[in-house]
């Protein structure tokens, strides 16, 4: 039994494994793509070993030459633009919320107020 769940994980960590040495080719393949789709460099530096698109590129040297990844650091401290809206989403709601509550109540003051 314990042999079978060994076996198993190793097949699904060598999954992974292989998984992960594709990685920065299908990243390679979604930053071309994005760049034919936008006609910019879709946010990466230009690279000196960086040839162009009309240059192929084959798996051995896609594995040597392969350029970093972009990706966005956010500090956790700064709102981004998201969370601004909807900080401001919660705020309208419950300053809605808020007077429909004091209408409520200054409709009760006024009718409890007309029959006595």
């Amino acid at each position: 039994m314990s042999k079978d769940i060994v076996d198993a994980m190793r097949k699904r960590f060598g999954t992974c494994l292989k998984e992960i040495e594709y990685l920065p080719e299908r990243v390679e393949a979604v930053e071309k793509k994005s760049e034919s789709v936008n006609g910019t460099n879709a946010g990466r530096k230009s690279l000196p070993e960086d040839k162009g698109p009309d240059v192929p590129a084959d798996a051995s040297s896609s594995k040597d030459k392969a350029p970093e990844p972009s990706f966005v650091l956010l500090d956790k401290n700064q709102s981004t633009v998201s969370d601004l809206q909807k900080e401001d989403a919660r705020y309208l709601e419950k300053r809605d919320d808020t007077l429909a509550l004091c209408r409520a109540k200054s409709d009760r003051t006024r009718k409890l107020a007309a029959s006595q």
